[in-house]
C-alpha cells in the first residue's frame, strides 16, 4: 500500500497538472473567440463569391478556362490540414484517418496520390507510416491563418494542375460546427465545379474590361478563398477541440484528487489506529 508521503506527492503533482490544463483551456477559449469571428465572417463572404461563380457558370464561354479542365483522372493530390500541436483530443486523428482511407481507396482504383500536408502533426504521423510528400508546411497555423499563406500554397497547386501533373485536388480539413462538434470535411478544389443554385435568379453580368480578364483575376481568387476558408475552419476546430480536451482533463484531475484524498485519509486513519494500538498495548504491558 502507498504511504501517506507517496499519496501526498501524487496529489501535489496532479494539482500542478490541473493548473496547467485549466490555463490551457482558458487560452484555447480566448483564441477560439478570435478565430470563430473571422471564420463566420469569411463564410458569408465565400458564400457570396460562390453565388457569383454560380451566376458566371451560365456563361458557356467560361468553360474555356483551364481551371475547369476535366479528363481522365490518374493523378490526385490531397491537401491535408492538421494542427502543429497535440493535446486537442481526436482532432488530428480524425482528419488523418479520413486521409488514409482516401489514399487506400485511390490506390485500389489504380490512381497515383500525392500529399500536400499543412501542420506538423500530420507530417509526423504520415512520415512515420512511410508516406511521401510533395509539399509540407509547418507552423503556418501556429498562431493565425493568413491569406498570403493560402495564396502561396494554392499558387503552387494551381501550377501543378495547369501543367497537368495532377488531375484532381481535394481538401481534407475539419469544419467548425460549434464548440462541441467539429466535422471532418472533404472538398474538391480543382478542377473547379460550382453547382447551380436552383430556384434563384441569375443576374446578368456586364464585363469590363473583358470576360477573360475578369475571370483571370476572379477564378484564382476563388481558389484562394477555398483554402483560406478551410484553414480558418480547421484553426477554429482545433481550438474548440483543445478547449474541450483540457476541460475534460481538468475534471478528470478533480476526480483523481478526490480519490487520492480518500486514500490519504484512509492511510492516515490506519496509521493513527496503529499508533493507538501500540500505545494501549504498551500501557497494558507496563501494568504487569
Amino acid at each position: 500500500m502507498a504511504t501517506m508521503r507517496d499519496i501526498k506527492r501524487k496529489i501535489g503533482s496532479i494539482v500542478k497538472t490541473q493548473q496547467i490544463t485549466r490555463a490551457m483551456k482558458m487560452v484555447a477559449a480566448a483564441k477560439l473567440r478570435r478565430v470563430q469571428e473571422s471564420t463566420l465572417h469569411l463564410r458569408f463572404y465565400s458564400t457570396k463569391v460562390e453565388e457569383l461563380m454560380t451566376g458566371l457558370l451560365k456563361e458557356s464561354s467560361l468553360l474555356f478556362h483551364p481551371l475547369f479542365r476535366y479528363g481522365d483522372v490518374k493523378n490526385i493530390e490531397l491537401i491535408i490540414i492538421t494542427a502543429d500541436r497535440g493535446l486537442c483530443g481526436a482532432f488530428n486523428h480524425n482528419v488523418l484517418k479520413r486521409a488514409e482511407n482516401m489514399i487506400k481507396g485511390f490506390d485500389k482504383e489504380g490512381k497515383s496520390v500525392s500529399l500536400n500536408v499543412i501542420g506538423r502533426h500530420g507530417y509526423n504521423y504520415l512520415k512515420f507510416r512511410g508516406y511521401g510528400f510533395r509539399k509540407t508546411y509547418m507552423d503556418i497555423l501556429a498562431k493565425e491563418a493568413k491569406f498570403t499563406d493560402a495564396m502561396r500554397i494554392m499558387d503552387d497547386v494551381m501550377n501543378v494542375f495547369l501543367e497537368e501533373k495532377v488531375d484532381e485536388v481535394y481538401l481534407i480539413y475539419t469544419r467548425f460546427i460549434n464548440t462541441l462538434i467539429q466535422r471532418v470535411t472533404v472538398k474538391q478544389v480543382l478542377p473547379l465545379s460550382v453547382e447551380e443554385v436552383k430556384g434563384k435568379a441569375v443576374a446578368q453580368y456586364i464585363f469590363e474590361p473583358s470576360m477573360k480578364e475578369v475571370l483571370e483575376a476572379l477564378l484564382p481568387h476563388y481558389v484562394y478563398i477555398l483554402l483560406y476558408s478551410a484553414m480558418l475552419e480547421s484553426l477554429a476546430s482545433e481550438q474548440a477541440a483543445r478547449m474541450t480536451a483540457m476541460d475534460n482533463a481538468t475534471k478528470n484531475a478533480d476526480e483523481m484528487i478526490r480519490m487520492l484524498t480518500l486514500s490519504f485519509n484512509k492511510a492516515r486513519q490506519i496509521a493513527i489506529t496503529k499508533e493507538l494500538i501500540e500505545i494501549t498495548t504498551s500501557i497494558e504491558a507496563m501494568r504487569y
